[in-house]
């Protein structure tokens, strides 16, 4: 009987250690992405002419987190500052892997926080010093089963996730996806988006900010979803196109971020009836968006780019440009990339009949209607 005893206590103890153990490592996780001023690459070797080059994309990193712009590098005024990488630097080390059998070499470093913020204020730069703590759930339906994602069972896309993730300065905030978070939440709450149960099992972890996921499977292994980013400023929604379960996750996490950052970092000096709305369609994957965001930071007439408003394939970017309107066209229009396409039809919201109360107002238009439109060439 006491051995029978010591067995139950040694798994009771195997699990409790077990759970502990989960509990730290998904903390940890989380608190991955604190560090804003620190970034790491892989160099070729230590010389000083490749370690200048490196902490200049370095940099360019931290750039990107600080202000939530993914094209702030490209930006004139950020030129000076990414050429002055080498003197910015607190600290910096080498550390080497094995890779498939070969060694390869990392350069970490971290910049100047108080310095860094400075100068980016000093040549009007924006400086995101506060954002918000993203909790991630995620349903996935294959073959008409649903079930809610646990990260720790898909280690790849669990790492793609948390790379995504530190590489934006996002504080991820993962659940446990414990007995007490399967008793709160089903995939059904996830797949109706049913908001009080969303919010229960939320309850329990810190969080500003809710981003709710449903992927269904496609062929190939990819799966494609439909995600809404809720808090108290505000809600929005967005897809993703069928791509690899990492893919899905890292495309969802650029796509909130971009969203947060159009909320909370407005780029200085537009917002105020200076700049241009362009609305750019057939975005439909990550690589596409990162085609557009070059496109937009080689254009010579513009000088600030900012992410406004993001609808399924559509993104709609505020752009502060020297010249007329038509300057502008042209140049957009001459790399080949994009091409022009009519405004959407906007409906009226339809008057409720005298006595229909509760009558449904009918479809109004959420995004802000654009200066100009385009579509992009896949």
């Amino acid at each position: 009987m006491r051995v029978k005893l010591r067995r139950m206590n040694t798994r009771s103890m195997s699990l409790i250690v077990g759970l502990g153990l989960a509990l730290w490592a998904i903390a940890a996780m989380a608190e991955e992405t604190g560090d804003l001023y620190s970034a790491e690459t892989r160099v070729a070797d230590e010389g000083s002419e490749t370690r200048n080059a490196a902490l200049s994309e370095l940099l360019a990193t931290v750039l990107v987190r600080l202000s939530g712009n993914t094209g702030i590098a490209g930006q004139p005024a950020a030129r000076d500052l990414l050429a002055s990488a080498p003197s910015l630097v607190q600290q910096y080390r080498y550390r080497t892997a094995e890779q498939g059998g070969v060694v390869v070499r990392y350069l970490l470093a971290r910049f100047d926080q108080p310095v860094i913020e400075r100068m980016m204020r000093e040549r009007n730069l924006p400086v995101w010093v506060q954002r918000p703590r993203v909790l991630l759930w995620v349903a996935t339906e294959r073959a008409g089963q649903r079930i809610l994602l646990n990260l720790e069972n898909e280690p790849r896309a669990l790492a793609v996730t948390l790379s995504r993730a530190q590489q934006r300065g996002m504080p991820l905030q993962l659940p446990l996806m414990d007995l007490e978070d399967q008793g709160k939440l089903t995939p059904a709450d996830l797949w109706s988006d049913y908001q009080a149960g969303i919010l229960q099992a939320s309850a329990r972890y810190p969080h500003e900010v809710i981003l709710a996921g449903r992927l269904s499977a496609q062929r190939g292994k990819k799966w494609s979803g439909v995600w809404s980013l809720s808090g108290r400023d505000g809600r929005d929604s967005f897809q993703t196109p069928a791509q690899g379960l990492g893919d899905a996750l890292a495309f969802a996490i650029d796509q909130a971020q971009n969203l947060l950052a159009a909320r909370y970092a407005p780029m200085p000096g537009m917002g105020g009836g200076s700049g241009i709305l362009v609305r750019f369609s057939d975005v439909y994957d990550l690589a596409a968006y990162g085609r557009l965001v070059a496109l937009l930071d080689s254009l010579e007439p513009v000088s600030q780019v900012a992410l406004r408003h993001v609808d399924r394939d559509s993104f709609l970017f505020e752009l502060q440009w020297r010249g007329d309107e038509q300057n502008l066209a042209r140049a957009l229009e001459a790399g080949g990339q994009v091409v022009t396409e009519p405004a959407p039809v906007r409906l009226e919201p339809a008057v409720p009949r005298s006595g229909d109360v509760g009558a449904d107002p009918g479809p109004s238009a959420v995004e802000p209607e654009a200066d100009l439109y385009y579509r992009l060439l896949n």
